[in-house]
């Protein structure tokens, strides 16, 4: 989306206007709110594009003389020095990527402490796709801004080259030209250089199809851990449990609806259930809230017998099907249901382990300190206490009543695992990872499976590619301006997964097969652990 995340931009103006200075400190050399600069830049509490050089100026409302005011950077002073009416000091280079914390104390203001990240290596994104009407295109999106264009042009051999903007360059061929692209290291705005050479294969691409690289890349994928994998009755679901079963530790098939009277009607996906179990892989049905409908819900929760029928329902359910255990998917539960739905799994669980059996709870996570509409029915620590896996469902950052963004972006899903972990041991969680594109029309915002959903976007001509650098997302523009598509692939995936071992999850959970760009199953080995 246009402006989402400025990469190159550092933060707004900072106005130390707040301090709690003492009366001792305030007298009529009170300076008025203090602007921090940094070569030239607002430096702002929580900045981290800062340029490695820092040139650091004070200003204020009125001259500023040399003994009014001092400064320390990662603990250590700072020489500041008068000029032109504020006080200056140089630092010596930083390393990109770090992290600083800059104090200040300003007569009049009182002291102000500012972290900062110098700013990082630049990303880069390298994408190759046929167009209709443009022939072979090679849409490269840049982090950050070259110093020198040419530099980046001189790596791409003939074509018809437009840029875009600073940040966007198109070359296009009328056949495939061949060959390789070969994007070195080069130096960028902000004092920053590309992460690392783009290299990549400009070979015939299939209509449909896109041929990515993106720098930097991915962290290799880690040790093997529970892999969750939900399936719809499709022909495409079904088919990808056929071929993939042996890279899955649980299946949760979808099928199971519970009413608000109690009852539960559907069975699991026969085809899937039959694949799963003569590959010897656990099945634990995904049962679902009919319609996700909210009134309905409550009045289930509300319902002491109705409550029990449903417990009841579910036991009889596994036991029918011999199933090891039930995968419990209520969602747009009123938070005014908690504790209802709290108890509920509760009971649940202890009739489900009474009969030797497990329970899985699918929640909403929670963002720090914030709740909403969707996750406030999520008590996560009771949940924990009883389920023995908590799913949670880090998609739909974005959706149909939102403007265009990634289904969920890397930045978010840190958000989201920083809100909730502190709620639930880690051994028993599963980040929910979303395999499904989604489009913005005119008409609304449709989800649809990886190879349908670019092949619907760039069958239309001039459809170009971007990248979403915050979010590890890439995503598609439509040449005439009337759609905007979101999509994981296996590289976006791979940036999911490398959160699960440093934050001590299970493992993952993904929505749903048949979704998938197919080379993410490179991703998750052949023999994982089973629940």
């Amino acid at each position: 989306m246009p402006g989402r995340r400025a990469a190159a931009s550092i933060c707004a103006l900072l106005l130390l206007g707040c301090g709690s200075a003492t009366p001792a400190e305030a007298p009529a050399r009170a300076t008025g709110p203090v602007v921090v600069s940094a070569g030239g830049r607002s430096l702002g509490d929580g900045s981290t594009s800062v340029p490695p050089t820092l040139d650091l100026r004070i200003s204020a409302a009125r001259p500023l003389a040399a003994d009014e005011g001092k400064a320390m950077l990662d603990s250590r002073p700072l020489d500041l020095r008068s000029q032109a009416g504020a006080l200056v000091a140089s630092v010596a280079p930083m390393a990109l990527g770090s992290a600083h914390h800059l104090d200040l104390d300003v007569v009049g203001r009182g002291n102000h402490r500012l972290g900062f990240h110098v700013v990082a290596p630049a990303g880069a994104m390298a994408a190759l796709h046929a167009d209709p009407r443009d022939g072979t295109v090679l849409d490269l999106a840049l982090e950050l801004a070259p110093a020198d264009p040419a530099e980046v042009e001189r790596a791409v051999a003939g074509g018809t080259r437009s840029w875009v903007d600073d940040h966007h360059l198109r070359v296009s061929w009328p056949a495939p030209p061949g060959g390789r692209l070969h994007l070195p290291v080069f130096r960028t705005e902000l004092g920053s250089h590309l992460a690392a050479a783009v290299d990549l294969d400009l070979g015939a691409v299939a209509p449909g199809a896109v041929r990515m690289r993106v720098v930097p890349a991915p962290a290799a994928p880690p040790p093997a851990r529970t892999l969750l994998a939900f399936s719809v009755a499709t022909a495409a679901s079904r088919a990808s449990v056929a071929a993939n079963i042996g890279r899955i530790s649980l299946l949760s098939p979808t099928g199971l609806v519970a009413h608000q009277d109690g009852t539960v009607t559907g069975a699991a996906d026969p085809p899937a259930v039959a694949a799963a179990e003569a590959a010897g892989v656990p099945v634990w049905p995904l049962v679902q809230n009919a319609e996700f409908d909210s009134a309905a819900v409550a009045s289930l929760l509300e319902d002491p017998a109705a409550a029990g029928r449903m417990v009841d329902a579910l036991r009889a359910a596994a036991a029918d099907g011999g199933f090891p255990g039930i995968d419990l998917d209520f969602e747009s539960v009123p938070p005014a249901d908690r504790d209802h739905l709290s108890g509920f799994i509760s009971a649940l669980a202890g009739g489900l382990h009474s009969d030797g059996r497990k329970l899985a709870v699918a929640v909403v996570p929670h963002k720090p300190n914030h709740l909403n509409f969707y996750s406030g029915a999520y008590d996560l620590s009771s949940i924990l206490h009883h389920a023995d896996l908590v799913t949670l469902m880090a998609y739909e950052e974005h959706g149909p009543s939102t403007v265009p963004g990634p289904v969920a972006g890397l930045d978010w899903d840190r958000l989201l695992l920083q809100g909730s972990l502190s709620h639930l041991s880690g051994s028993r969680a599963l980040l929910g990872m979303p395999l499904y594109a989604r489009s913005w029309t005119l008409t609304g915002a449709p989800a649809d499976g990886y190879a349908p959903a670019l092949e619907t976007v760039l069958a239309a001509p001039g459809s170009r590619l971007d990248y979403d650098f915050g979010g590890s997302t890439p995503f598609v523009r439509s040449g005439a301006g009337d759609a905007v598509t979101y999509f994981d692939d296996a590289d976006s995936l791979a940036r999911k997964l490398a959160l699960v071992g440093p934050n001590g999850l299970r493992g993952t959970a993904v929505w749903r097969l048949g979704f998938e760009d197919p080379a993410i199953w490179s991703l998750f080995p052949t023999k994982p652990p089973r629940p």
